[in-house]
């Protein structure tokens, strides 16, 4: 049961750095502004950047970059027969997608409500 819990915190890390990975690649690739730091509160952990430009599009690409590296990371496992890896990135990746209070569906959602209108 230990090693069990041990190995679940370990994924579930493993998950969130990958997350945070790719808002701080998509920062990076679309020019979108500038990484300032990772954030750790109560509400959670978060890559703080600071925008270059008022580019609604961009955000949602950096929105929604955090759950689409988790999907693949999670297809990846699964493919390679890590099954707990591939089931962590695959909550973590679908649940982050729900325009959920803080999360980064509701945080894509308006920012394409932004790029339309």
């Amino acid at each position: 049961m230990t090693a069990y819990l041990i190995a679940l915190t370990i994924t579930m890390l493993f998950t969130l750095v990958v997350h945070e990975g790719g808002h701080i690649m998509a920062i990076l690739l679309t020019h979108a502004g500038r990484v300032k730091n990772i954030a750790v509160t109560w509400k959670g952990v978060g890559v703080r950047w600071e925008p270059f430009a008022y580019e609604p599009a961009k955000r949602v690409i950096v929105s929604l970059s955090g759950s689409v590296v988790n999907l693949a990371f999670a297809a990846f496992f699964y493919s390679v027969d890590l099954p707990l890896l591939g089931l962590a990135g695959l909550i973590f990746g679908i649940v982050n997608l729900l325009p959920l209070p803080g999360s980064d569906g509701l945080r894509a959602y308006c920012s394409l409500k932004e790029a339309v209108a």
